[in-house]
C-alpha cells in the first residue's frame, strides 16, 4: 500500500537547532546540515513543536552558504523581521528523500535551495 506523505517532525527527530546568524559567511562550504531563516518567535515555536509540512506551504531550506544571501534579503524588506532574524538547521539527512530543488531561490543566493514539503520522490511517481 502506499505510504501517506510525511507531515510532522518533531525537532529531535530533526536535530533542529539554532545557528549564530554571524557565524556564516558567503564562501561557507555546504556540510550535513541545512539552514532556514525565519523570526525568533517562529524559531521558538518550531523549536518546540517541530515542523508542520505540507504541499501547500513547503519550507524553503538552502545551504550553509545560502544563509549570508537570505540575511541580506531579509534586511532589505521592511516588513520582515530584520532586527531579530534567527537561523536554524535541520539535519539533511532526515528530509533528503523529500526535498526538491528551488531554481529561482538558488539563483538568487547562489547557492542550493529546496523546498520540503513533506512528500517523497517515491510517492511522486
Amino acid at each position: 500500500p502506499p505510504v501517506p506523505p510525511r507531515t510532522h517532525f518533531t525537532a529531535e527527530e530533526l536535530r533542529l537547532s539554532y545557528s549564530p546568524p554571524q557565524s556564516f559567511t558567503p564562501r561557507t562550504a555546504p556540510d550535513s546540515w541545512l539552514y532556514f531563516v525565519t523570526d525568533r518567535e517562529e524559531a521558538h515555536h518550531l523549536l518546540h513543536s517541530g515542523l508542520h509540512l505540507t504541499r501547500k506551504a513547503p519550507l524553503l531550506l538552502t545551504e550553509r552558504n545560502g544563509v549570508c544571501a537570505w540575511l541580506e534579503k531579509m534586511a532589505e524588506d521592511p516588513a520582515g523581521p530584520a532586527a531579530f532574524p534567527c537561523v536554524l538547521r535541520l539535519r539533511r539527512t532526515m528530509v533528503a528523500d523529500m526535498l526538491e530543488p528551488d531554481p529561482d531561490h538558488s539563483a538568487e543566493f547562489s547557492a542550493e535551495c529546496y523546498l520540503l514539503s513533506g512528500a517523497t520522490h517515491e510517492q511522486d511517481r
